[in-house]
């Protein structure tokens, strides 16, 4: 299929990896013009615009930033909608707000194309081997189309019955039992070294306990200190994720006491320099308020 393929950070780029390798052809758009070259070189179509890469595909493919960045790239005159053509699928692999994806659809609506909320699930190690998990809520027809061609990078599929928000906030929910999990290991790890106790039987019960490959990879990252940015799950995009789920939770009535806890560690974090380090990275800011250096 001729897909649209917008936003090639650590995601994105994993992402638009495998469909390259399932044999789709991409034509492909970034902020920062030089990500798109390694694309360039495996046969994909660099575009200086978003709306020039999405005219007369069938799918776009977004991975951008946050709800500013996706209206801004999808809205207005000029913006990708108004040049996708009629029928077309948008599917937002991105985590944006519910708000965010109702906008999205009644865009799309207006303009006689179909939008599917897709947002995944797994690192940017998962997304480039093609084993992310990918929720799916919006246009029913979109979401059958669109099957085929997201197996290239997810292995499993949950569609959700429900407007396309509903792929968001399940999204926000899970990536809540995430974080909440990274502060627990982060004050665990503290806990164990603060009181002499040994961190490598610690490391060995949460492997244990823990099937996931991804938390167990935290598990391991954060007895090793472990934070690096590259390949990870930046602090910046943690702290957009989180507040959005502290926002859905507000609007629900809802609080969410270690979020808002997270929230906390995560500025202090970037404020220290850790706006690009891995989220777990807040373990730095456990340490220190426990009087021990960070490593």
């Amino acid at each position: 299929m001729n897909i649209a393929f917008l936003g090639l950070g650590n995601m994105g780029s994993g992402i638009a990896h495998c469909l390259l390798k399932a044999g789709h052809t991409l034509r492909v758009w970034n902020r920062t013009p030089d990500k798109m070259a390694p694309f360039a070189a495996a046969g994909a179509v660099t575009c200086n615009k978003p709306a020039e890469a999405a005219r007369n595909s069938p799918l776009v493919i977004s991975m951008l930033m946050d709800d500013k960045s996706i209206q801004s790239v999808f809205g207005g005159a000029d913006g990708v909608i108004a040049h996708m053509a009629p029928n077309a699928i948008h599917c937002c692999a991105t985590t944006i707000s519910p708000e965010c994806a109702d906008w999205l659809a009644q865009q799309h609506g207006a303009h006689g194309s179909r939008y599917v909320s897709g947002p995944v699930l797994g690192r940017p190690d998962a997304a480039a081997a093609g084993t992310l998990l990918q929720f799916l809520a919006g246009d029913a027809s979109g979401i059958e189309d669109l099957r085929p061609v997201c197996k290239a990078f997810a292995n499993l599929f949950v569609p959700l019955p429900g407007p396309a928000r509903a792929a968001n906030l399940q999204k926000l929910c899970t990536n809540f039992f995430i974080v909440s999990l990274v502060e627990v290991f982060a004050e665990c790890y503290t806990f164990a070294e603060k009181t002499g106790a040994s961190t490598e039987v610690l490391a060995q019960f949460f492997q244990r306990s823990f099937a996931h490959p991804g938390l167990q990879g935290y598990a391991r990252r954060m007895k090793e200190h472990n934070a690096e940015g590259q390949g990870g799950f930046s602090m910046r995009g943690g702290l957009k994720d989180v507040g959005l789920m502290l926002d859905a939770a507000r609007n629900a009535g809802c609080p969410l006491e270690i979020a808002s806890l997270v929230e906390g560690k995560m500025h202090t974090a970037i404020d220290s320099g850790l706006a690009e380090a891995d989220w777990s990275a807040i373990q730095q800011i456990t340490r220190t308020s426990a009087g021990l250096e960070p490593r």
